[in-house]
């Protein structure tokens, strides 16, 4: 899926420095408008490849609204104030947490991704990521929390070196 990032780079470039023209402009977005149309077979379907696109900003919504639902908060804190703009940030963290995923983190692993495999990074990053968000803004405001944590990593560490050891013959 090869992007027209020259494209886009050309089109910023020119109305960053004030000498845009509508030619240019408009070359760039022609451009984006043939790559965004052409062809892709899905299921026996010839669809264009922002369908695909518009399906990634779906299911990142979908993702987040399933994160926002299994939300562990209890009801103490779901009545004090703030807590709706404290929800409203996990929703919107949630869907660009699954934007990100599928547009920058899956193609870093692979240089073409399948257009399906976009669908199923969204969703995933959406739903997983906040909820890896928010378990991270706990764990940061919580020292008792850290420090268990820390004792559970060292210990992992420390089990997971004495099997390698067991595998390479060093203690018997």
């Amino acid at each position: 899926m090869p992007q027209n990032f020259a494209a886009a780079k050309t089109t910023v470039a020119l109305i960053a420095g004030s000498s845009a023209s509508m030619v240019g402009a408009a070359t760039s977005a022609i451009g984006i408008s043939e790559q965004l149309n052409k062809q892709h077979d899905f299921l026996y379907l010839t669809l264009p490849i922002w369908v695909f696109f518009i399906g990634v900003f779906v299911l990142s919504a979908i993702g987040a609204i399933i994160a926002f639902f299994t939300d562990t908060l209890n009801s103490d804190t779901a009545r004090t104030p703030g807590s709706a703009k404290r929800r409203f940030g996990n929703l919107l963290i949630g869907f660009l947490s699954g934007i990100i995923g599928a547009f920058v983190i899956l193609p870093s692993f692979t240089s073409n991704p399948p257009l399906p495999m976009l669908w199923i990074t969204a969703l995933v990053m959406s739903f997983s990521g906040s909820v890896l968000i928010h378990n991270a803004s706990e764990l940061k405001r919580d020292d008792e929390l850290q420090v268990a944590v820390r004792k559970l990593i060292k210990r992992w560490l420390i089990s997971v070196f004495e099997k390698i050891e067991l595998l390479i013959g060093g203690k018997k």
